[in-house]
């Protein structure tokens, strides 16, 4: 039987349902007989397994042992999020608690997305993700340098729309107190002459080097150059990871070698980059499968990601929610559409 028919045949869309939601409820395997007892769907045992042989076929359910029940496939998750499924709303509660949980009047931006993540997790039970924006093109309009320790410098710099970002850097020369401040005080002449983001004051910087005889500039620009290149490829600076703490009472995670999968999945944080950057583009929200041969490196899990964009259309990034591919997608997807939407109006 072709595709196009089982997407529209209404017995075969709710024998798929119903395996769909047993798989959801039980994290087994699902058979005719869960499907006869549990379901009115006016079929018989027979006819239901005929239907799940013809599912099975079409490459929307399988049988992951032989005489076990049935499982969907990626394919099958696919009809269920565009076709079957119901979407579930945020309540009005659950919003409150959301927006009374997050300090507004802190612009740091760092601390935003770390409650962003928190958030997703708190109300998924899965874990939440969010890939920071990129700053370098915003309005820059106050930087300063305060050393840490020995090479070790904290950078902290000051957005159009009072966005505060902070990072530490690690820098050859070790440079004193003294030698900051003076050193922020020139990038904050240029700053306050020029209208420029952190590529601007490179390109800036970059100009004058040939006339500084005390190296000054060739410092700066050092120092600068560390900061936009950790924003570029440090991945820790790039990426909010909520708590993991619910996701591992699923049943999928029972063994130590399903956490393990899914601790080393979490920690590469160049996969989940990877992924969350395709759906930065995006008009809307964007689901991997990791049962899909394309998205083989989530293998088991489920990511539902979501574009964010700044209310001045300045700031972009996108928001996700790992969990298994046996996630629950109707509770998942309106709380991913609420978190990016909010993430938008805040920043």
């Amino acid at each position: 039987m072709e595709d196009a028919d089982i997407a529209v045949n209404e017995r075969y869309r709710d024998v798929l349902l119903a395996v769909i939601e047993g798989y959801f409820a039980t994290a087994n395997p699902v058979g005719s007989k869960f499907v006869s007892e549990n379901y009115y769907l006016n079929l018989s045992p027979a006819t239901i397994r005929n239907i799940m042989a013809i599912l099975e076929e079409g490459g929307y359910i399988y049988q992951p042992h032989f005489s076990a029940g049935r499982v969907p496939t990626a394919k099958g998750y696919k009809l269920y999020i565009e076709s079957l499924m119901k979407t579930e709303k945020i309540s009005k509660k659950q919003r409150e608690q959301v927006k009374k949980a997050f300090n507004l009047e802190n612009r740091n931006i760092s601390g935003i997305l770390h409650q962003t993540s928190r958030a997703l997790s708190d109300l998924s039970h899965y874990t939440g993700i969010v890939l920071a924006p990129e700053t370098s093109r915003i309005t820059l309009l106050h930087i300063e340098f305060v050393r840490v320790k020995p090479n070790n410098i904290l950078v902290i710099m000051v957005f159009k729309n009072a966005i505060v970002e902070n990072r530490l850097i690690y820098v050859y020369k070790d440079i004193k107190q003294n030698e900051l401040n003076r050193y922020s005080g020139k990038l904050n002449e240029i700053i306050e002459k020029k209208d420029c983001g952190i590529d601007d004051l490179r390109d800036i910087i970059d100009g004058e080097i040939h006339d500084d005889r005390e190296n000054f500039y060739s410092i700066l620009n050092d120092m600068i150059f560390d900061f936009t290149n950790n924003a570029d490829q440090n991945t820790d600076t790039r990426l909010y990871i909520g708590p993991e703490t619910a996701l591992l009472d699923e049943p999928e995670f029972s063994d130590n070698e399903q956490i393990k999968l899914l601790i080393k999945t979490i920690n590469d944080k160049k996969i989940i980059i990877k992924l969350l950057g395709l759906a930065k583009n995006c008009k809307t929200k964007r689901i991997f499968i990791g049962s899909e041969a394309e998205w083989s490196e989530i293998s088991g899990l489920s990511l539902i990601t979501a574009p964010y964009l700044s209310e001045n259309k300045v700031l972009r990034g996108s928001i996700g929610i790992i969990g298994p591919s046996r996630m629950n997608y109707s509770q998942v997807i309106p709380i991913i559409d609420f978190m990016a939407e909010f993430l938008g109006e805040i920043i």
